[in-house]
């Protein structure tokens, strides 16, 4: 009898943890149908009628094309200008050296840098040259393609870096200007962004596509830097 009464006792126990295992596969389960749902009522970024929407709460008008969906801290939805079109009116107004226009665009990136390496504008190539004999980088050229060559040898960690940044598999785009062109977030009009006067302590502004990224670099016209202050933030952004 005693071994009657275990025997039931080992069987209510396995029906209890069995019942429990199922109950908690059903909650999983419920929980990824859950994630599921959440995820494809996600709002596309490039959703043009919830673009449309918030471009009127905004009263934006440049071409809903232009324009991507982000989400605030708070969870509300604003538009932003695509980094993209970005990046490439960025890159016009170096190439151009000068605010470009909109149907001339594309074609300046026709002659946009494409190897790997570090490229200077051509109106920044003397600065820049400057700026690394300011703080004792010797060994330097840029040749006439615009790139950056290491032409002797220098064990200064500064000279170590961009040796790595030049033998790398990206590209970096130079500009030493203090102001970038680029699209108004509501008009999406071009405009010239004098960052170094908006923030004289600034010295590099950065735009990235892909494997490339630009660096508007201050002329620090008011010597607000010292020239070993701006050329670690060029290396360090080359780094990032």
């Amino acid at each position: 009898m005693k071994k009657r009464n275990i025997i039931l006792v080992i069987v209510a126990i396995a029906i209890i943890v069995i019942g429990l295992v199922l109950l908690k596969l059903n909650f999983q389960n419920g929980q990824e149908k859950a994630s599921e749902n959440n995820t494809s009522n996600e709002v596309d970024i490039y959703d043009e009628e919830v673009i449309d929407e918030i471009k009127e709460e905004m009263n934006a008008t440049a071409n809903t094309d232009m324009y991507q969906i982000e989400k605030e801290y708070d969870g509300r939805q604003i538009l932003q200008i695509k980094p993209s079109i970005q990046f490439q009116t960025v890159l016009a107004g170096i190439l151009k050296n000068g605010q470009p226009s909109e149907n001339e665009i594309q074609d300046l990136l026709k002659n946009k840098p494409s190897q790997k390496g570090v490229w200077i504008a051509k109106q920044s190539r003397n600065a820049f040259l400057n700026l690394l004999k300011d703080t004792q980088i010797s060994g330097c050229t840029i040749k006439d393609d615009g790139y950056l060559y290491i032409t002797e040898e220098n064990d200064k960690e500064e000279v170590k870096k961009l040796k790595e940044v030049i033998a790398s598999n990206r590209l970096y785009i130079l500009d030493v200007s203090g102001i970038s062109y680029t699209r108004d977030e509501f008009s999406g009009e071009i405009i010239e962004y004098p960052f170094e006067k908006m923030d004289p302590n600034q010295a590099v502004d950065v735009y990235q596509e892909g494997d490339i990224a630009i660096l508007e670099v201050t002329t620090n016209e008011k010597g607000n830097l010292s020239k070993q202050e701006i050329l670690e933030d060029i290396l360090l952004n080359m780094q990032n």
